[in-house]
């Protein structure tokens, strides 16, 4: 059954479904492979259909990797398994039962910078004094929302805030120290009262906090057992991730979910945990001990990763946090065994220096030695761990110094990337012709190569003249600019003037993409990536991420203009919000620079952990800001000192990242007036001994493990650029010569597959690189017409729905309800009430096309429901996803509809808004043919029926032209995608240009093959 070769507690973790179980999985045990397995093996013993099965982690990218290694695991497709974080899955909850707890049904859900920006907004409104001092009345925003999101995280009400400081008041009526006393009620009063009035002010705005998802969930199942009944019937079986690090509120939404039978897994790992509140790592575990007392318990300890010395000083370091680990607490065994002979010694090294520069020097030394030595080394192998970003910069300039490309994968800073700051200069540019720095930031663009010498003559005539650089460009053929300056000065200006006038009527992201494919911005992406600048694959992935960012604040305001998003980027800019960046995985050929934090659930054969000093790592105590009263707290506390309990479970998850060598790097002096003391945590695993009495400044400590010798420095001149690599330039574009591997989507769609077909070329840059391109008038009516028709059927299913077959019906109660014949369904206006309200107004290329594509809209669905009459049927399924192997890849597919004929057989239905064919050929029938596949796979629809026919449905002539797939057909239809995929997985995404192709293609203005 399995692709995965399992240890025997895995096996049992994995066969284990009779009760609830808690998987302890250490660091490199195979975590991820046992949920996968479990899943699977859940649904091929036939113990759970897909859709009972619920999957909870914490980050999208870790729900992201689940749902690949599931999809990969399991020898059939599916329809439907809930993988995702906890705050999407309770977003889902509550906008489908939203009314029965008092929430309004479309709600806005708030970024935390939303959030910022609304109580900055109503920052009088609020009934605040102590937290709104009069220099700076905002200064206390952040404190006070993370504050906010704390009491919601223990299921804290603003009743329970409220009564809890009414009671402290009571009790502390008629003390000594009045004043004293006074002051710190009211401070306590108000931070009760903001609490409630923020609330009732999300509620005002239609708005919900990301801690309002959980908090709102957890009231919805506790206060409507019908619908806690009908969730708990839904989801038969539950499985969380990182249990360690689930909340009160989280723990409490778990146990809601959970039927009588009790099939709960719960997977994590103590000692990882370094997202608790207050290091309540463990209350949680123990807490489902009790909660589940007959629960069976499964430790994973055999490591696949590292080498047995690097685990044996992780565990040694560990240790000091007992007796508040679940080692002890359950008197476990979590020592860590190696499954992997790494050849050599000294797999763990200590590198002491005299100054910081010097351990920058030793730590790029050692990579160059490695990559010299080191047997099929590639960059990628090498890790550099800091403790937070800011520690990061000084082996930046050493690594670029050195010619070594490296990543630096901060965690946030979208707002810092070139390509963004330039699209939001356009931005300004446009909106006031005044902002002469924004200008020229777009003077600079890379599409235009402007001159620098016509640049400083642009600048001196406009100082000179004390105008605009929007003016100044207008005059540059008078000021004697180049015949190039002078055309690009009246190209921007053009462009300008041209996005001026669209921000009147266009949406932000409309305004932007057109002017980056005008600009030639779009265009200079394909040919420097064609060129092997790596860079500009990563500033296309920035830009997908600003896009998405600009798309989300369009959907929270309707009446999105360029204007209001400029106000709204300012104030949070203003907020101190950099933007939340990607984590890539597939970073290329190059040295990873993170934050710890950032490299939970990775591995490199080398790690360097460095800057290992007192205040540094372990960092300094700080404050919580605005602490939570105790008496409120509802998680078990642990015994010892939290903070640097995390810490070294921190230093813990940093070490066990190493596979075959772990460095660990400090030095003494790091600028400050007084010597470093060497981290903690070395000392408690014996790798720092006393500092010498005198050392030169040509010495450095290299300590290996049982090896105390003070050795020679090897060089202490700066270091040397790497063996064959390019010129140090910009960060991230060190070597143009290096093979360019791109990672492959891990699922296709019939789309997808599609347009590689039309040429490979336009795939690659349109899935591959990702590359952002303007829509059509065309599109947007297609959408229009799908989100309409799905919204309408739902309504029919709605009216229907007691007596009409679900995925979830057995196939008895199908037969059942094939007989009947009365459907409900709404009136004609109400269809189209359904389109106005559906229309989607974006990317038609004048306010005419966009009106007679409006009226053509309404005259279609006029046709229909007047063909419809007395045949109206009531869908099985609307907009249905699903997963099907073929050949082992996955492809993903969504089905507009599914009805069921009188035999009992299906009819799939595909909308079509393009040309109606009467007569299909056998291209034209490759999607049903996909559908078809699914369709008789999977079981989830297998049960239904089986399929009877396969329609097209025109929506512009009302037409219809339907067929059934032949078994050749469908063989030969596997045999052209396993083709295709084929040539994909291969790396050929050569153009294949013609003037029919190239005359359709979105890419036509910004590729170079273009026929």
């Amino acid at each position: 059954m399995f692709q995965t070769k399992l240890n025997s507690a895995q096996q049992q973790a994995v066969e284990y479904n009779d009760g609830p179980l808690l998987i302890v999985a250490g660091a490199g045990t195979g975590k991820t492979t046992v949920i996968t397995q479990k899943i699977a093996h859940l649904i091929e013993t036939g113990n759970a259909k897909p859709e009972e099965i619920l999957a909870l982690t914490f980050t999208d990218k870790a729900a992201a990797e689940m749902q690949e290694r599931v999809d990969e695991s399991l020898q059939v497709g599916y329809a439907n398994i809930t993988i995702g974080t906890f705050h999407r899955f309770c977003q889902d909850i509550l906008e489908e039962y939203a009314l029965h707890v008092g929430l309004p049904r479309r709600f806005k859900l708030l970024t935390d910078t939303d959030a910022w920006l609304l109580l900055h907004d109503h920052l009088y409104d609020l009934p605040l004094t102590y937290y709104r001092p009069l220099g700076n009345p905002t200064s206390h925003v952040h404190e006070l929302l993370r504050h906010f999101s704390k009491c919601k995280d223990e299921l804290i009400t603003p009743e329970d805030y409220l009564q809890y400081a009414n009671d402290q008041r009571n009790q502390t009526a008629g003390s000594e120290n009045g004043e004293v006393i006074e002051a710190e009620m009211a401070r306590l009063e108000e931070i009760a009262n903001v609490y409630q009035a923020y609330n009732q002010l999300l509620l005002k705005e239609s708005s919900l906090d990301f801690g309002d998802l959980i908090f709102y969930t957890v009231k919805l199942l506790q206060e409507r057992p019908a619908i806690q009944e009908q969730i708990q019937r839904r989801y038969k079986y539950v499985l969380v991730d990182e249990f360690q690090d689930v909340n009160y509120a989280q723990y409490a939404l778990v146990r809601l979910l959970v039927g009588a039978q009790n099939l709960l897994t719960v997977v994590g790992d103590d000692d990882q945990s370094i997202y608790a509140f207050r290091g309540a790592s463990v209350s949680n575990i123990l807490r489902f001990k009790e909660d589940f007392p007959t629960a069976k318990e499964v430790v994973l300890s055999e490591n696949y990763r590292s080498a047995q010395e690097i685990l044996d000083l992780a565990y040694q370091s560990i240790q000091e946090n007992n007796p508040d680990r679940l080692e002890k607490k359950l008197n476990i065994d979590k020592r860590l065994v190696a499954t992997k002979n790494v050849p050599g010694k000294n797999h763990v090294v200590h590198l002491h220096s005299s100054t910081l520069e010097e351990e920058v020097n030793a730590v790029i030394q050692e990579i160059q030695q490695l990559q010299q030595r080191a047997v099929d080394f590639h960059w990628d192998d090498v890790a550099i761990l800091v403790r937070a970003n800011g520690h990061a910069e000084p082996f930046l300039h050493g690594l670029e110094r050195a010619g070594i490309p490296y990543e630096f994968l901060a965690a946030s800073g979208l707002y810092r990337q070139s390509i963004v700051i330039d699209s939001f200069n356009f931005f300004k540019a446009i909106t006031s012709y005044h902002e002469s720095n924004a200008l020229f930031r777009l003077l600079l663009l890379p599409p235009f190569q402007f001159d620098q010498g016509d640049l400083q003559t642009l600048m001196y005539h406009a100082k000179k003249k004390s105008i605009s650089y929007f003016e100044a460009i207008g005059r540059a053929a008078e000021w004697k600019l180049s015949n190039e300056g002078v055309e690009i000065c009246e190209r921007l200006r053009r462009l300008l003037l041209e996005g001026r006038q669209r921000a009147k009527e266009e949406k932000p992201t409309v305004v932007l993409l057109k002017f980056l494919e005008e600009s030639g911005y779009l265009r200079y992406f394909t040919e420097q990536e064609e060129k092997g600048n790596l860079e500009v694959v990563r500033q296309v992935e920035y830009l997908r991420q600003f896009l998405e960012f600009i798309a989300r604040y369009e959907q929270t305001k309707p009446d999105a203009t360029v204007y209001h998003f400029v106000e709204y980027y300012s104030h949070m800019l203003q907020s101190g919000d950099d933007g939340k960046l990607y984590q890539p995985t597939d970073t290329p050929e190059s040295v990873n620079v993170m934050t710890v934090h950032a490299s939970k659930g990775l591995e490199f054969r080398y790690v360097f952990v460095v800057n290992l000093v007192e205040e540094r790592f372990p960092t300094r105590r700080r404050g919580e800001g605005i602490d939570l009263p105790q008496e409120l707290i509802k998680e078990q506390l642990p015994e010892g000192d939290y903070h640097y309990q995390e810490e070294r479970r921190l230093f813990y998850v940093a070490t066990t990242r190493a596979k075959e060598r772990l460095y660990l790097t400090s030095a003494d002096n790091y600028g400050g007036v007084r010597q470093k003391k060497i981290s903690r945590f070395l000392h408690e695993v014996g790798l720092a001994h006393k500092e010498m009495k005198k050392r030169g400044n040509n010495e450095i400590r290299n300590e290996e493990t049982g090896n105390k010798e003070i050795k020679k420095r090897r060089n202490m001149l700066p270091v040397q650029p790497a063996k064959n690599s390019s010129e140090a330039i910009h960060p991230s574009i060190k070597n143009n010569n290096i093979e360019r591997v791109y990672k492959l989507p891990k699922s296709f769609s019939f789309s997808q597959i599609q347009t590689y077909q039309t040429c490979p070329y336009k795939y690659k840059l349109a899935h591959i690189i990702k590359v952002p391109t303007k829509s059509s008038g065309a599109f947007s009516f297609g959408s229009t017409m799908h989100v309409t028709l799905q919204r309408f059927y739902e309504r029919v299913q709605e009216m229907n729905g007691s007596s009409q077959p679900t995925l979830f019906t057995t196939s008895s109660e199908v037969g059942e309800t094939a007989t009947v014949t009365t459907v409900q369904v709404p009136t004609l206006d109400e269809l189209l009430s359904i389109f106005e309200r559906s229309w989607i107004d974006d990317w038609y290329e004048s306010k005419q096309q966009r009106e007679q594509y409006k009226a053509k809209g309404n005259e279609i669905l006029r046709v229909l429901y007047a063909a419809q009459e007395g045949q109206w049927t009531v869908p099985v399924a609307l907009e249905e996803s699903f997963k099907i192997s073929i050949g082992g890849n996955i492809l993903t597919g969504r089905i507009d509809r599914i009805d069921q004929l009188t035999d009992g057989t299906l009819e799939i239905v595909d909308y079509k808004t393009g040309k109606t064919k009467e007569k299909l050929t056998g291209d034209d029938k490759d999607q049903l043919l996909i559908y078809q596949i699914a369709a008789t796979t999977i079981p989830s629809f297998a049960h239904l029926g089986s399929v009877g026919k396969l329609t097209f449905y025109y929506l512009n002539d009302n037409v219809q032209t339907s067929f059934v797939g032949k078994d050749k057909e469908i063989e030969k239809l596997k045999e052209k995608l396993l083709a295709t995929l084929h040539h994909i997985h291969d790396g050929e995404f050569s153009p294949t240009p013609s003037s029919f192709v190239c005359s359709y293609c979105d890419y036509r203005d910004i590729c170079e093959y273009r026929a």
